[in-house]
């Protein structure tokens, strides 16, 4: 586990936070898709420990991102009242998601979280979005079948060895 003291240490916290800031700005993304799986994986938080630490950082990170596109004219004052519904909503629902998640074994909400990011992914993935990056469609159709079949091996192994 990264230590939580120290220059050198939370120096590299820092240096993430920049690549999910990045990220954040540029795609709407980080917490979930960029910071937990940091935390994850290189810092050796637990998911409910990385999902905590993720949702108090990414509070700033949201407001900067949501400030820069407001100056860009990109977010107007007619879309407020839409992302103020949408804050409002998200608090009873935040709530509730992570009383849940506190409650659920550590492996099964991993594997939920992982299972969530890749159907993201083949959600969101517009029509020719593999042609659009200059890649033939069978690549991105067999990598996509690829990572859903070692999640699904994944999820499969952790159950098995859960009992």
């Amino acid at each position: 586990m990264l230590p939580t003291r120290g220059a050198r240490s939370l120096g590299i916290y820092a240096l993430a936070g920049v690549v999910v800031g990045l990220f954040s700005g540029l795609f709407g993304v980080g917490g979930g898709i960029l910071m937990v799986p940091f935390l994850l994986l290189v810092a050796g938080y637990t998911q409910q420990q990385s999902q905590a630490i993720s949702l108090a950082a990414m509070v700033i990170t949201a407001l900067t991102g949501a400030v820069r596109y407001f100056q860009g004219g990109t977010l107007t004052t007619g879309m407020i009242p839409v992302a103020a519904a949408l804050a409002i909503g998200s608090i009873p629902g935040a709530a509730a998601g992570a009383t849940i998640a506190q409650r659920l074994p550590k492996t099964t909400l991993s594997a939920l979280f992982a299972l969530f990011i890749v159907i993201m992914a083949v959600r969101i993935m517009p029509t020719g979005g593999a042609k659009s990056l200059g890649l033939p469609p069978s690549s991105l159709i067999g990598s996509m079948a690829m990572l859903a079949g070692v999640l699904v091996l994944a999820i499969g192994v952790r159950l098995v060895t859960a009992r």
